[in-house]
């Protein structure tokens, strides 16, 4: 199957004019064998402590990723949900059996000091306010409010894959013989980017990963709520190492494949 991409070039003739605003998109098409391709959710969770977060995502996975699921299934392409370690064990059936432990976490060093990673003490000024929860809220929580599940537009299907870490997903990938990771889910600006099994994770293992820019959403602010100025760019940022495609032209390819 071929897939047309785009990402980021220098386009100067010389150092001279090797300048930020040559930085431009370039377009490429790249060639995938279906069956080593793997579509990757990140993070496509039925619940979220933002509910504006949650309505934009819901409609993102109702018109954006379960079409493109649909289309990778019908093609003999993998479909994996990497929907963290906390709601990974609700999916057991479609666990994978992995056989590559995680590394252990990094000895603890005395520097810096306890307090200081606590910002207590002489430390507490460094300490914010929570981004994303309510402070100090000691009332009832909505159903939707916690972090659970799979988005009920994209279920599980037999054959499909489920992992809670980048040791899975990669020992997924190397039992399956999948190198074509394809990633769709949220959050751009968080999780797609920095999970153990997100984007940089997975490049560091060695993999090329492409991302569905219309598949995905940051967490906005008030000041880019309005515009998604923030999912916008992030994913400009993403293009200096990855590629990014569209939905249309990925379901387009299945179709050929």
């Amino acid at each position: 199957m071929q897939l047309p991409v785009r990402y980021h070039v220098m386009e100067s003739v010389g150092p001279d004019d090797n300048s930020e605003a040559n930085i431009v998109h370039a377009a490429a098409t790249v060639d995938l064998d279906v069956a080593e391709v793997a579509i990757v959710l990140v993070d496509t969770w039925a619940g979220h402590p933002m509910p504006s977060h949650l309505e934009r995502t819901g409609e993102i996975c109702r018109t954006r990723i379960r079409p493109v699921l649909d289309a990778a299934r019908a093609a003999g392409a993998t479909v994996i949900y990497a929907p963290s370690p906390r709601v990974a064990p609700d999916f057991e059936s479609f666990r994978h059996d992995s056989r590559e432990t995680a590394p252990p976490d990094p000895p603890v060093d005395d520097w810096p000091p306890q307090e200081y990673r606590d910002t207590t003490g002489s430390y507490s000024s460094l300490r914010k306010r929570p981004g994303e929860l309510p402070e100090n809220y000691d009332g009832p929580i909505p159903d939707w409010f916690p972090i659970h599940g799979i988005d009920p537009s994209i279920p599980p299907m037999p054959g499909d894959v489920v992992v809670a870490t980048g040791a899975e997903l990669h020992a997924a990938c190397k039992a399956r013989g999948l190198v074509h990771l394809i990633y769709a889910g949220f959050a751009t600006n968080i999780c797609i980017r920095f999970r153990d099994y997100g984007l940089h994770a997975m490049r560091d293992r060695g993999y090329a990963p492409i991302l569905l820019r219309d598949a995905t959403s940051a967490i906005e602010t008030r000041a880019t709520i309005g515009s998604l100025s923030l999912t916008r760019a992030v994913i400009l940022d993403l293009e200096r190492w990855f590629y990014t495609a569209l939905t249309d032209d990925l379901i387009a390819a299945f179709g050929e494949a």
